[in-house]
This record gives structure tokens, C-alpha cells and sequence, in this order.
């Protein structure tokens, strides 16, 4: 993002802060308690995340030649490398034989050997090594091999397929918020892990908890509103996707300092909801992703939470106060947000109550629901008009 897009945003954020307003959405919006309990909703979620192209991680995982990360996505293992001609490739994380995972974690290697048999492949996923060959007459090593993914690097993330031979188009699912989310730099920031939330929560529920800060006063007293400002929004919708601007508490005193000496970073969060699951937040010193998925039933999510960082992480100092702030994020979504959204989950499941209402200062939530429910009718309208092709 250029330097004068983020003035005028803070411009935009300074004035909603000075009238203690938000941006607002034209009317309210209601949904039915149904679409986080039932298990055809499920379904049908379940295959428009499935469909999408998937964000996995920063590319800064996979910094050079040799090396290797592994994801789980929707419950599949996914084994990403960098070949030696510098691409990405990605395949299934699943040996030919038995179907044990050739590889774990992170790290630098070109070749990948079940820990079962020994099946050994290579980093582009070719079988270049099978005890017993003689035992299986026709499996044939350098022809055969892991099953690969559609793989790509873009914007500054690492991305995939889930189904081999699927288009990956990440250009046209971004469209041009490509280039504004690839100018911040935080997928070649230094990686600092990544933490899983398996949650008995529907996964819009997780989803939602990031879509609006009118929620900051009350449910984060202590901990984030101490930071950044409640019910106070930029909102921008960028097709499926949108972009908020939560304005930090000392926002106001940029009414004493001309414009030419602003900092915006310092005086807001940007939050990133890339349709149909994504979630990035990014400061002055981290770039957070959220991958939010489905879990086996519509009380179930997995979020997989990673964080990246500009700051030099060979001082070990500097790197024990980034994982430090890792940390109290990670806590303050699991043991606020999501915990609080446990008993949300128990009342929809309940069903007393049939509707949820959005406000028109929840343009986020408005957003991502609309958004998700035209995708799940188009996806709805070309299976029905392929049955009756």
C-alpha cells in the first residue's frame, strides 16, 4: 500500500474517531441461526472452502532451494517444496504404499522418506527409492510418485489446490487487491510458528469474531481496547473480499501533527477478510494470518494461526518479544473471543431464537455473509444446471 492511500485511510479513520462514529452499512442484516447449525449449510460451506484457492502460508517458509513446509487444509496433509529451479511445488502428504505422511514440519531436504517402509521420494515428489521392489511389480520408481497440487506463490503467499489438476487462478481470485496486499511485505517477513484452535464453534462464528471491533469494550477490556479503539471502522469492500482499518486509541493526538510527519502504522491496525476464510492483520511489527476452516460438523472449526515479522529475529531479544506478542494474541482470541463465542454456538444449537442481526456499524460481518451466500447460491445454480444439461 503507497504511502498516500495510507494517509488518506488515516484521514478517513481520524475523522469516524473525532466524531465518535463508525463507517456504517445502509440498514441492518439478518441471518438465519440455521447457517451456523445445520448440517446442509455445513455441506455446502464445506465444499465453497473446499473450492477456493487455499492461502497456506508466507513464502517466506520456503526461503531457498531444499526447503519444505508441511499443512493441514480441510484435514489433509499438504507437502509444499522449493525445487532447486526455485518453484513451488506442492503435493498430496501421502505415501504411494501405505499412505503414511513422508514428511512433518518445517525444515531442508531434498529427499523424503516414509517412516513406514522406507518409500523414499524427492523434492519435485518423484519415488526415487522402493525396498523390496520386487514385491511390487507395478509401481515404478522415477515415473511414480506423490500426487501433486496445483502450487503457486503470489502476493506474497504461499497457495494450493486441493483437488490435483484444479485451476488455480490466485490473479483473478484477488483481482486488484493483489498488488496492495503484496506491497506490505509480511509473507517475506521472518515466520514465528503457527498455532491451531480446534474449536466446538461453526466456523463463521471464528470468522465473524474478526469482521467488527464494536465487541472491543466489552469482551476486550483489558486487553485489546486498551489498544485500539471499540466501534470505530473504515470499511472497503474489494469484490468477495474487504479490508477494515481499526484506528488505535491514540489516534486523536494526530490533530496536533501536520500530515507530512504521520505515521500511519502507528496509529492503526489493518485487517484483511480474503474471501471465503482468510483472515490477515497487519501492524507495524507483525503480519498475522488466520486460516479458518470447517471441522467435521457444524459446531466444529479449525483456525490455524500463524504470525510473521519485520524485525530482525537473529537478536535474540528481538525475538523473544515478537513471540511475546504472538502469545498474547493467540490468548486473547482463544480465551476471549472463542471462548466467549462457545456459549453463541450453544444458544444457536438451541434454537430459541431463529435470526442473528447484523448492525449497520458491522459492515465487516454484513460483508462476509453476503458475500458467502451469493458464492453458495452461483455454486448452487451451475450444479443445477449441470444435472439438468
Amino acid at each position: 500500500m503507497d504511502h498516500d492511500q495510507l494517509i488518506d485511510l488515516t484521514r478517513r479513520a481520524l475523522k469516524l474517531a473525532r466524531d465518535k462514529t463508525t463507517d456504517l452499512a445502509p440498514a441492518q442484516h439478518m441471518v438465519d441461526a440455521r447457517d451456523y447449525t445445520s448440517v446442509e449449510r455445513h455441506q455446502l460451506d464445506t465444499a465453497m472452502v473446499m473450492a477456493s484457492p487455499q492461502l497456506v502460508g508466507y513464502v517466506s517458509e520456503l526461503p531457498s532451494p531444499g526447503t519444505y513446509c508441511t499443512k493441514t487444509v480441510m484435514g489433509r496433509s499438504v507437502l509444499l517444496t522449493r525445487t532447486s529451479d526455485g518453484s513451488v511445488r506442492a503435493f498430496e502428504n501421502i505415501c504411494l504404499h501405505r499412505q503414511a505422511q513422508v514428511a512433518t514440519g518445517c525444515g531442508s531436504a531434498r529427499r523424503f522418506t516414509c517412516p513406514y517402509h522406507a518409500w523414499t521420494y524427492d523434492n519435485t515428489g518423484r519415488l526415487v527409492s522402493l525396498p523390496g521392489r520386487e514385491g511390487f511389480p507395478d509401481v515404478t520408481p522415477k515415473s511414480d510418485g506423490l500426487t501433486e497440487l496445483p502450487a503457486a506463490e503470489y502476493a506474497g503467499f504461499l497457495w494450493v489446490a486441493l483437488e490435483p489438476g484444479a485451476s488455480l487462478d490466485v490473479a483473478a481470485h484477488l483481482g486488484p487487491l493483489a498488488e496492495e496486499l503484496d506491497s506490505w511485505g509480511i509473507g517475506r517477513w521472518s515466520p514465528l510458528g503457527e498455532k491451531v484452535l480446534d474449536c466446538p464453534i461453526n466456523w463463521k462464528l471464528a470468522v465473524d469474531t474478526f469482521a467488527e471491533n464494536y465487541h472491543f469494550a466489552t469482551v476486550h477490556r483489558q486487553t485489546f481496547a486498551t489498544i485500539a479503539r471499540s466501534n470505530c471502522t473504515v470499511f472497503d469492500a474489494h469484490g468477495p473480499h474487504h479490508r477494515l482499518i481499526f484506528p488505535l486509541n491514540g489516534i486523536l493526538d494526530l490533530d496536533e501533527v501536520p500530515e507530512q510527519q504521520w505515521n500511519p502504522l502507528q496509529n492503526m491496525v489493518v485487517i484483511y477478510a480474503l474471501f471465503p476464510n482468510i483472515v490477515l492483520s497487519v501492524t507495524i511489527a507483525n503480519g498475522e494470518l488466520f486460516r479458518i476452516y470447517p471441522g467435521d460438523r457444524p459446531g466444529r472449526s479449525i483456525t490455524v494461526h500463524q504470525n510473521s515479522t519485520p524485525l530482525d529475529v537473529s537478536d535474540e531479544s528481538v525475538a523473544a518479544g515478537a513471540q511475546s506478542v504472538f502469545e498474547y494474541a493467540h490468548a486473547t482470541v482463544r480465551d476471549e473471543d472463542y471462548r466467549l463465542v462457545q456459549s453463541l454456538q450453544a444458544n444457536l444449537e438451541s434454537g430459541a431464537r431463529d435470526r442473528l442481526v447484523f448492525g449497520r456499524n458491522e459492515p465487516g460481518l454484513q460483508h462476509r455473509h453476503i458475500s458467502w451466500a451469493q458464492a453458495i447460491e452461483k455454486g448452487m445454480t451451475a450444479a443445477a444446471s449441470v444435472g439438468a444439461g
